[in-house]
C-alpha cells in the first residue's frame, strides 16, 4: 500500500509530476492554459515598472501640490478669522 502523507498531496509535487509527464517537445505541449513563465517578455516588464513608476510620482506630486494649495487657504482663512 503506497504511502500519502501530506508531502504527496502538495500543489508543488504535483506540478513537479505534470512537468515531468509533459512531452520534450514545447509545441505538442499547447493543450492547456500557457504557463506565467511562457508570458513573460524581455525588457517589457522594466518599461511596465517604470511607467507604474512615473504614474505614481505624478500622482503624488498632485497629491503635494493639493495639500500645499488646501495648507495656504486654511491658513489665510485662519488669519482671515474664519
Amino acid at each position: 500500500m503506497p504511502r500519502t502523507g501530506i508531502r504527496d498531496q502538495s500543489p508543488l509535487n504535483r506540478e513537479e509530476q505534470q512537468a515531468a509527464d509533459a512531452p520534450k517537445n514545447p509545441e505538442e505541449r499547447h493543450d492547456g492554459p500557457p504557463l506565467v513563465a511562457e508570458q513573460a517578455t524581455e525588457g517589457a516588464d522594466l518599461e511596465l515598472i517604470m511607467e507604474w513608476v512615473g504614474v505614481f510620482f505624478r500622482v503624488f506630486g498632485l497629491a503635494v501640490f493639493s495639500g500645499g494649495f488646501l495648507f495656504v487657504w486654511v491658513f489665510v482663512l485662519k488669519m482671515a478669522g474664519f
